[in-house]
């Protein structure tokens, strides 16, 4: 009996071992392409900046149609790989989690350079790393709540986000739809309030995201290390997608209060 439990209690603190070890490779992942991401993206607003003298300029719109066109291609290729993940190549995935980088970095890079032309600051350097700094932090203190859920409160949080973002779902939808018909109102601080909302929601989601990566008890089958590697790098593009949702209501945030 003593040697079953010493051999249970070994199992599963491997098994721990690896699920702990798969969550700090995902996140160097995801805080990998996310520095990149910022690079990129600052690269392109200098250049757009300094070689783009018309903000209304088909260059622009023909970028923004390719990295949403590419952010939504990578999206439904996320949801194949996870659906074949046993027979798709390690490759694959990185390949997946760099375009999906580059085409948000397209995305970054034009609308920085169109928030210095519309909103008439100079918005430079240090307001971009400002806004990728606060959610990395953001990112970060989320994640820390994350590690230290409970399985059962992971599963009622996982519940809650899904009831809540419908919900939010079907109140901007006809919040749109009353928009189109007093469009002569102003609605910024509702605005602000919907996206206040969603910031809070994408905490839920990232703590959730963590809880489960930590918690999954999918690695007790899991023994080859090219399996593992897998969900590192799946992994790892499941948080990076959580911090550039984040990013995103940041940005917008930063904006209003920066005017």
């Amino acid at each position: 009996m003593n040697n079953y439990t010493a051999t249970t209690n070994t199992q599963g603190q491997i098994i721990v071992k690896k699920q702990t070890s798969v969550l700090n490779k995902a996140l160097l992942v995801a805080g990998a392409a996310f520095i990149l991401l910022f690079l990129f993206s600052y690269s392109l607003f200098q250049l757009l900046s300094k070689y783009l003298h018309n903000p209304s300029s088909g260059v622009l719109n023909g970028l923004y149609a390719i990295s949403v066109i590419g952010i939504i291609v990578v999206i439904i290729m996320s949801i194949v790989v996870s659906a074949k993940l046993p027979t798709i190549k390690i490759s694959t995935i990185i390949w997946m989690i760099a375009l999906y980088t580059i085409f948000n970095g397209i995305m970054f890079g034009i609308l920085f350079y169109s928030i210095q032309n519309s909103v008439g600051t100079n918005f430079n350097v240090k307001d971009i790393l400002y806004c990728f700094l606060i959610t990395g932090a953001i990112f970060t203190i989320s994640g820390l709540v994350g590690s230290i859920l409970s399985v059962r409160f992971t599963l009622s949080l996982g519940r809650f986000l899904m009831i809540a973002t419908f919900a939010l779902m079907i109140f901007m939808f006809f919040f749109w739809i009353i928009s189109l018909f007093a469009f002569h109102h102003n609605f910024e601080k509702t605005n602000m309030i919907i996206l206040f909302v969603w910031g809070l929601l994408m905490l839920g989601y990232i703590a959730f995201d963590i809880s489960v990566i930590k918690k999954s008890d999918s690695f007790a089958q899991i023994l080859d290390s090219q399996t593992q590697t897998k969900f590192v790098f799946l992994f790892g593009f499941m948080l990076l997608v959580d911090l550039i949702n984040m990013l995103w209501i940041v940005i917008r945030l930063y904006i209003a209060f920066k005017r």
